[in-house]
């Protein structure tokens, strides 16, 4: 019941892991769920976890300021649980109940409770908020009494002789009516009183798989719990060397130091997969673990402390390298076209070792290329990692190449990649990476510059002349050019700006150079020939297409060498996903 839940958050026996202190509600929010604990609605369920030596987190008290007369002194019994979902409901409940609100004093006002008033018509405006920062209005004769703090609400007695003396004041009722108002306003607080919330309790017993498992599940509807948030609140308790292994505040300083892990905005997770990785070398005889969120989680803390400034810089350098190779970003409204997290974390874990994973940059390269563009993987991302790191390790101590992975592309299947694909953002670094002169203007692309993802024939007039949207988003019809180049061709046809490029070509004399240039962007067909602008009409869409995948195998087939393999038999595998 309410009385029963202040009580356990009173006694610390109710606290919030660490990584839920962030969680708040406010006005309307807490209105809503006072209301509805008046008419008996369902709010929701709690989700706790019994403390225990099997997940020990950092813990907090609730998020109110409870005040000192309000507050017993700390129990020691067993009966102790973290709060994993349902922290909102319960923090509002003590804000309101225990007046514990750090900005806002509340009220029930009894007059709006009564007949043809707002809780009649399901309004919550019975429920008054004031700032802390104002003074409370001085309530004249008439209204004296007609303003009840909800924190007498739980004790009965109390409540019921602040109700009678507001009922008695007033001169507008008969007896009849007095009897009538006390009987429903009292049955109100009766309810508020009374309510119960269901409970699930998850004991600690139940392993830590399944516990982490949960842990990922709540919350579905607001902030994701991540396994990052989690190891804060595990291992902020522990201490090594005089200091406290305050995971969020060496992310934080960390993505200030190396901006890389900031601008692709890197999970704080990920360095954690490293330093297991690194570890399973280190601590348990050259032996290879998967960085499995039960693994991450029983690291142990002086672990953590010795290898996470290596590995934190060894990360930073496995992106910037991709960086190179053609992953942009999220920025200026773009989206990341970085492929994979996976084979990264393998370079870093390496590189965190103390060796050098490019030692031979073109065979990383292709390798790194063959796995990301490579189909069918159904394997989980952390064997992939494991996977892939072993590869990588077995490389650089005993000289042993890997496999390369064999890579299936065929003209079907890029017209029909998804944006989302591994392999559509991973031929975007291949065409990053080999087309160095802007499409438009010629002019050199730089690794800073800002580029656009530019569709060739626009999607106004592809759809205005119903081709498939998704043809229409196919690799096929991008390409990356420059901001300003993509601003200047907006939503112009190609057969109007190709003959416009060439008539200016033609003009300087540089038509030779322009030629040079599609050929470089993987653009079909030769701007000498008279007819080329109109090849680019919108009625060879699909001739365009075709032909332009078979320019991008080729250029795919430049860097993997003979990983690729052209025209397989079966192109509907199944399309994979970001692996982030």
């Amino acid at each position: 019941m309410a009385g029963d839940l202040l009580w356990r958050v009173k006694n610390g026996i109710l606290t919030v892991p660490q990584f839920q202190r962030d969680f708040t509600w406010e006005g309307r929010d807490i209105r809503l769920l006072v209301d509805s604990m008046s008419r008996s609605y369902p709010i929701g369920s709690l989700l706790l976890l019994a403390k225990g030596p099997a997940l020990p987190l950092a813990d907090n008290s609730v998020d109110a300021e409870i005040p000192q007369n309000q507050i017993s002194k700390r129990s020691h019994s067993d009966e102790k649980y973290y709060i994993l979902d349902g922290q909102q409901r319960i923090t509002s409940i003590i804000r309101v109940f225990l007046n514990a609100d750090k900005k806002s004093y509340y009220s029930f006002d009894l007059e709006e409770m009564l007949d043809s008033k707002a809780y009649d018509k399901h309004q919550d405006s019975w429920i008054e908020i004031t700032s802390r920062k104002h003074t409370i209005k001085i309530r004249n004769q008439e209204t004296q009494g007609q303003y009840l703090n909800p924190d007498i609400v739980l004790d009965q007695k109390e409540s019921h002789r602040e109700v009678s003396k507001y009922i008695r004041n007033r001169k507008d009722l008969d007896e009849d009516k007095k009897i009538d108002a006390e009987g429903k306003i009292l049955g109100i607080l009766e309810a508020i009183r009374k309510y119960t919330v269901p409970v699930v309790i998850i004991n600690q017993d139940s392993g830590l798989e399944s516990i982490c498992r949960i842990f990922e599940a709540v919350n579905s509807t607001g902030r994701r719990l991540k396994t990052f948030d989690l190891a804060v609140a595990r291992f902020y308790s522990e201490i090594v060397d005089s200091e406290r292994i305050d995971l969020k505040k060496w992310w934080r300083a960390t993505r200030e130091k190396y901006k890389v892990l900031k601008y692709f905005e890197v999970d704080g997770e990920r360095i954690l997969q490293v330093v297991c990785l690194v570890t399973a070398i280190r601590e348990q005889q050259n032996k290879y673990s998967e960085p499995t969120r039960g693994n991450l989680l029983s690291l142990e803390p002086d672990w953590i402390k010795r290898d996470w400034e290596n590995s934190s810089e060894a990360l930073a350098k496995a992106y910037q390298w991709a960086q190179a190779q053609g992953a942009q970003p999220k920025r200026d409204g773009a989206k990341s076209t970085l492929p994979s997290h996976s084979v990264l974390l393998a370079l870093a874990a390496v590189k965190s070792l103390g060796e050098n994973p490019w030692k031979n940059d073109n065979f990383i390269r292709r390798w790194y290329f063959s796995k990301v563009i490579q189909t069918g993987v159904s394997r989980s991302l952390n064997y992939q990692i494991s996977e892939g790191f072993q590869a990588l390790w077995t490389y650089v101590k005993n000289d042993k190449r890997p496999e390369f992975p064999q890579v299936r592309l065929s003209v079907k299947i890029l017209l029909k990649l998804n944006p989302t694909d591994i392999r559509y953002k991973a031929l975007q670094n291949v065409l990053a990476t080999t087309i160095r002169q802007d499409l438009k203007s010629g002019e050199i692309i730089h690794p800073g510059s800002i580029l656009h993802d530019h569709h060739i024939f626009p999607r106004s007039t592809g759809k205005k002349n119903k081709i498939n949207g998704r043809t229409l988003d196919s690799i096929c019809n991008r390409i990356t050019i420059l901001a300003n180049s993509n601003q200047g061709l907006s939503n112009k046809s190609p057969q109007i700006y190709f003959k416009n490029m060439v008539d200016h070509a033609r003009a300087e004399g540089t038509l030779l150079d322009l030629k040079r240039r599609m050929e470089c962007c993987l653009i079909p067909g030769n701007p000498e020939d008279p007819q080329w602008p109109d090849s680019f009409s919108i009625d060879r869409f699909d001739e365009f297409c075709r032909k332009r995948a078979e320019l991008i195998i080729s250029r795919v087939r430049e860097i993997i060498g003979d990983s690729l393999q052209v025209n397989v038999s079966s192109d509907d595998e199944s399309m994979e996903d970001d692996d982030d």
